[in-house]
This record gives structure tokens, C-alpha cells and sequence, in this order.
């Protein structure tokens, strides 16, 4: 499961977080003295981006690795440095599900406004993307591969 959630969930933001960010701060530059949200969901979303690759590299360099060892090496000590170390992400998990929110309530859940150019229109369209992309993500890690971790015994 791990490496599914590397090479597709992680591989797709790392592909598309840039992307996104160019066309956030286009729409913002060309349409913010008008769509004055713009500049709000600017923010949202670049806090967003920076939390996430900080929390991929937690995710790739420690506790994915953490997660690999306990399997073969299933100690006491060992479970609950994993454990803690799951629960930061978790609250990670949560930070970014309420940044999702606040920029889907910012745009009036994606609303494009009369004429949209296709920059706004596709940059709109990708963070819908986005959004579903991550929540399946926090969906595989908090409730089937964290739950393995942190409750064995219902793993069956």
C-alpha cells in the first residue's frame, strides 16, 4: 500500500502542486483587482502546497519507513515511536482538509465567474482534482494503512 500511495498519490502532487501554483498566481495577477477572493485562495493554496511537501518528505524519509520496519519487526518501542509519528500526520491530514474546505467556501465552491478565461477555468478544474485526489490519499492512509499500524488486530 505504501508504494501505491508513493507512485500515484504522491507522484500526482508532486507532478501538479507547481503546475497549480503558476495558475493560481496567474488568475490572481490577471482577474485579483476584480475577483477579490482570488488573493485569499492565493493564500490558502500556497500554505497548502508548502505543508504538503513537508509533509510527503515526513511521510517518505521517516514514517513510511517506520511503518516498513515495524513489519518485520514488530517491538513495543518500535509501535509506539510509529504510532506517534502517525499521529502527527494525522493532524497534518486534518490541517489540509480544512484548507481544502476554506478554498472551496473562498470560490463559492469552484464557481467560475461569466467569461472565465481558460487559465481561470483550468486552474479551477485542476483543484477540483486535486481536492479528490487528497482526500482519497488521506482516506488510504488514516483508515486502512494507519488503522494496520495502529490496530493490528483489526487489520484482518
Amino acid at each position: 500500500m505504501i508504494d501505491h500511495i508513493v507512485t500515484t498519490h504522491h507522484a500526482y502532487l508532486e507532478r501538479e502542486l507547481p503546475v497549480l501554483s503558476q495558475f493560481v498566481t496567474k488568475i490572481l495577477r490577471v482577474h485579483g483587482p476584480e475577483r477579490l477572493e482570488l488573493a485569499k485562495l492565493h493564500m490558502l493554496f500556497h500554505q497548502m502546497k508548502m505543508e504538503l511537501e513537508q509533509h510527503l518528505i515526513a511521510e517518505e524519509a521517516t514514517v513510511f519507513p517506520l511503518i516498513k520496519e515495524l513489519e518485520h519487526n514488530p517491538v513495543p518501542s518500535l509501535a509506539e515511536k510509529t504510532a506517534n509519528a502517525i499521529r502527527e500526520l494525522e493532524a497534518d491530514h486534518s490541517g489540509v482538509g480544512n484548507l481544502l474546505k476554506e478554498m472551496r467556501a473562498v470560490t463559492n465552491d469552484y464557481e467560475l465567474p461569466s467569461g472565465a478565461c481558460r487559465t481561470y477555468t483550468l486552474a479551477f478544474h485542476k483543484l477540483q482534482e486535486l481536492e479528490s485526489d487528497l482526500f482519497q490519499h488521506i482516506h488510504l492512509e488514516n483508515n486502512i494503512l494507519f488503522q494496520r499500524v495502529i490496530n493490528p488486530a483489526n487489520a484482518s
